[in-house]
């Protein structure tokens, strides 16, 4: 238990000093929302929180705003502090993952399972200072998950009560993963099937049914009751990847790259992950061996699991914005952290036929590694002072770009945007909406949809300023087809809903 506490503080005190000494390389442009919103919702109370989330579809953000509106009344209202909640959030995964490693498989498990999240992924620990609002924070109730099913694995035989409440805890535990992000399938899918497949009353069968749908309620409530069409948003993810060319042998590539480590870092961390994982795939295939291992529905969800996440991105569309850097791998975290578990695992079972000198072996060359990937993060400078009128005004920026997936069309994006305090606020705002046509404009090529968007816009100044960001996206757009003389035509075409009367 010393070893555990020592390696959580260490994993706390680093990030705070990543944090605090290199700010300026660990920020993304969605943070100051995240200010903005949190206190918008102390003035207003929570129940406008579906109002604020940063993404319609996922449930990240709502759960790191719940966590914020406390937190900037009593640590302070800036992003440097705000950021705290993304280190108490990854320190109580590292602690849930090690709690569950350690209970249901050995000690040895959980803390080597905890080396790896903290040393062997620099873009982790630069996600694990970063507010994100989805992805790394599906991993926590991913792990509760794992616990409610290693729990009904440990307790078969026992009374119908007790299975009736696991199945109940175990769909609850899916259907709040699912609803924080949709990668956490990758973890709960595997998990829901197999118990399904063993239940042999219907009761049990109820209880998960039961628990699933009530884990799915914040997600019902926001996506299919409170804005209908965010239930079929994901859907435009999907296939894209695949049809561009990329499909598997991309998304591994894209995997290595994600840990962070200059070539060929990635490349040898992806490799021994994949030998660890062919090793226990061989040791369930040998009778002789698979003794020595875990039971094998222990062990299937958690080889299912990274062979999952793959094909998920393989086969769905992962957006990368240009000057986005490490936080475009954040899709690949959930991944990251189901190969360490096959490491641990791989390496525990090594152990018991090797010695326990294979443990510090792997563990000390885990923390080697951190130590070279991970040093050059520190001591890249912080220069952010606290100003909460200008993070306010980043902010509403931001959240005029959402509201566009928010509301569903551009006339209710505007009624909402038009209801914001201070003037400043409202314009920028809806320069944030006019990234959003902007952004689509760039992909349909529609002028007189762009123009109808922005003509809609009565007043004249939030018109204009809407105007500034459809030009702002147009002239910083990724896009190799948007040359200088397509933009140049565009904005022509612009200039008379941009600079003419209000729409009637």
């Amino acid at each position: 238990m010393a070893i555990a506490g020592l390696l959580v503080a260490a994993f706390i005190a680093s990030r705070v000093a990543l944090l605090l000494t290199s700010y300026d390389t660990n920020k993304n442009w969605e943070e100051p929302v995240f200010l903005f919103s949190a206190t918008e919702l102390a003035r207003d109370g929570l129940t406008h929180i579906f109002d604020h989330q940063d993404d319609l579809n996922h449930g990240g953000s709502v759960v790191l705003l719940l966590l914020a509106v406390p937190w900037v009344r009593v640590v302070g209202t800036s992003l440097v502090a705000l950021k705290g909640v993304a280190i108490l959030w990854s320190a109580l995964t590292l602690c849930a993952f090690m709690a569950v490693g350690w209970r249901y498989f050995s000690p040895r498990v959980g803390l080597l399972w905890g080396v790896l999240y903290a040393a062997l992924s620099p873009t982790a620990a630069r996600l694990n200072v970063t507010l994100v609002g989805s992805h790394p924070e599906v991993l926590l109730p991913c792990t509760a998950a794992l616990a409610v099913y290693f729990e009904w694995l440990r307790s078969r035989g026992g009374s119908g009560r007790r299975d009736g409440a696991l199945a109940f805890a175990l769909g609850v535990t899916s259907g709040l993963a699912l609803w924080l992000a949709y990668i956490g399938a990758t973890f709960v899918v595997p998990l829901l099937a197999l118990r399904l497949a063993s239940a042999r009353r219907r009761a049990v069968w109820a209880a998960l049914a039961a628990g699933s749908l009530l884990g799915a309620a914040p997600w019902c409530y926001q996506d299919l009751w409170l804005r209908p069409h965010g239930a079929t948003l994901w859907l435009q993810h999907l296939g894209g990847r695949a049809a561009a060319g990329d499909g598997w042998i991309g998304a591994t590539g894209e995997l290595a790259a994600s840990f962070g480590y200059p070539d060929p870092g990635g490349p040898i961390v992806l490799a021994l992950c994949a030998a660890a994982f062919l090793a226990l795939c061989a040791g369930l295939s040998r009778p002789r061996w698979r003794a020595r291992l875990a039971a094998p529905l222990a062990l299937l969800p958690l080889l299912i699991a990274p062979v999952l996440g793959l094909a998920l991105l393989a086969h769905a569309v992962v957006p990368r914005y240009p000057n986005e850097g490490y936080y475009h791998y954040r899709f690949f975290i959930p991944l990251q952290a189901s190969l360490f578990w096959v490491v641990a695992l791989a390496v525990d079972w090594a152990a018991s036929g090797f010695g326990r000198g294979v443990v510090a072996l792997v563990a000390g060359a885990a923390v080697i590694a951190g130590l070279w990937g991970q040093a050059p993060l520190y001591a890249q400078g912080n220069h952010y002072r606290p100003d909460f009128d200008r993070d306010r005004a980043d902010g509403c920026t931001v959240y005029g770009l959402a509201e566009w997936d928010r509301a569903g069309n551009a006339a209710a994006a505007a009624s909402r945007l038009q209801q914001l305090i201070g003037g400043r606020c409202r314009e920028r705002a809806f320069a944030g909406l006019g990234w959003a046509v902007g952004a689509q404009y760039i992909k349909q090529r529609d002028v007189q949809w762009a123009q109808a968007r922005l003509a809609a816009i009565a007043d004249g100044s939030l018109r204009s300023a809407a105007c500034g960001g459809f030009a702002f996206v147009l002239y910083h757009a990724a896009d190799l087809e948007m040359t200088a003389q397509r933009r140049t035509a565009a904005l022509r075409q612009m200039a008379a809903v941009c600079r003419g009367p209000a729409a009637p």
